[in-house]
């Protein structure tokens, strides 16, 4: 009996989580507090939905005080959307990466602000400038929930039609950006003049991602619209005969696949076509990403560091100082011997049961 409560309990959070996004993607212009309230609720609901799939005492604030009566029914206190995410990456090895984490607790702020004191969204019928800004945190988080649940996709399988409904929704309220886009115009058609390349933002949808070359085959762009962040790499085909080009986004599947001859570009290709660390002086101690919780991910590419697996990169990497291993975007991990690093509890977390 409890466990046919506890799958109808996934279902019905699920759902839950759902009907507040879709809402939420309707209540734009007329409602744009609500469409910003409602947005964050799903995004902290469907965290838990999440978690859900993997141990329901989980989306409890205090497992150990877990008891399956009283969750079932209500009375017990669930975790918060941080709790939620710190659970996810911890204990369920999701890799969620931290802008994505950022992006997500501001959206959980604005909406904190409208629910407790006051925010100029609040208007009943708000200024089209308000909206587009409602629309550009939106589009922001939308950019990186879609991605999540495409990686959730056995977990939210009976949602797809609730995910394709989001999406295209999305992409008419992402026409309330097209004002900022407007003011934009004239600057970004300059900078293009200028020599300076613009691509399409996978975000917005406008020609205004800004792109820096970092390296020949690495790139970063940000968008002047709605300021998503976000890298590329292109490469040659790996397969012999092909001289295709191949661009390589940073939501790209663990395989891309050459689009002349359908050659796979795996993480093994992309490390052996990067790495330029001197083989003299290589360096075998393992090299984690704390964006993405991924171990032995990150290459020397000429003098940045790259994450093969979400394409985070940085000019530094520290070493943790109780693993001994390399971190890239966690700090500058100075007092690691007692702490440890993401991926190891240091000299406090080995001797904590003694």
């Amino acid at each position: 009996m409890s466990d046919d409560r506890l799958v109808e309990a996934k279902r019905l959070i699920a759902e839950s989580a759902f009907d507040f996004l879709l809402r939420s993607l309707d209540e734009i212009e007329d409602h744009p507090k609500y469409s910003v309230i409602h947005f964050a609720t799903a995004v902290e609901l469907l965290l838990k939905a999440r978690l859900m799939h993997e141990h329901w005492s989980l989306v409890v604030l205090h497992p150990s005080d877990a008891e399956l009566s009283k969750f079932l029914s209500g009375k017990c206190k669930t975790v918060t959307q941080s709790e939620a995410i710190k659970r996810l990456i911890g204990i369920c090895s999701e890799p969620i990466a931290s802008e994505v984490v950022a992006q997500f607790e501001k959206l959980a702020a604005h909406r904190n602000r409208m629910i407790h004191f006051y925010h100029e969204v609040s208007s009943q019928k708000a200024a089209p400038s308000v909206q587009a800004d409602v629309a550009r945190e939106q589009c922001l988080c939308w950019i990186h929930l879609e991605r999540l649940l495409s990686s959730w996709k056995p977990q939210f399988e009976p949602f797809s039609g609730e995910v394709l409904k989001a999406h295209h929704k999305m992409r008419r309220n992402r026409a309330y950006l097209s004002a900022v886009f407007e003011t934009l115009h004239d600057k970004i058609n300059a900078a293009k003049k200028q020599g300076r390349k613009f691509n399409e933002c996978a975000s917005c949808g406008y020609i205004s991602a800004e792109v820096s070359q970092l390296t020949s085959n690495f790139f970063e762009q940000r968008c002047l619209v709605c300021g998503l962040t976000d890298a590329y790499i292109e490469v040659q085909c790996p397969e012999d005969d092909c001289d295709t080009t191949i661009t390589i986004p940073a939501d790209a599947e663990e395989e891309h696949a050459c689009g002349e001859c359908g050659y796979s570009v795996s993480s093994d290709d992309l490390s052996e076509l990067l790495d330029t660390e001197d083989a003299d002086e290589i360096s075998y101690v393992q090299k984690n990403c704390a964006p993405c919780m991924s171990l032995g991910s990150v290459i020397q590419h000429h003098d940045i560091y790259i994450c093969i697996e979400c394409l985070s990169w940085s000019r530094d990497i520290a070493g943790c100082e109780w693993c001994n291993e390399l971190q890239m975007g966690g700090g500058d991990l100075e007092f690691s011997y007692h702490s440890g690093c993401e991926f190891c509890d240091g000299h406090a977390g080995w001797h904590a049961d003694d």
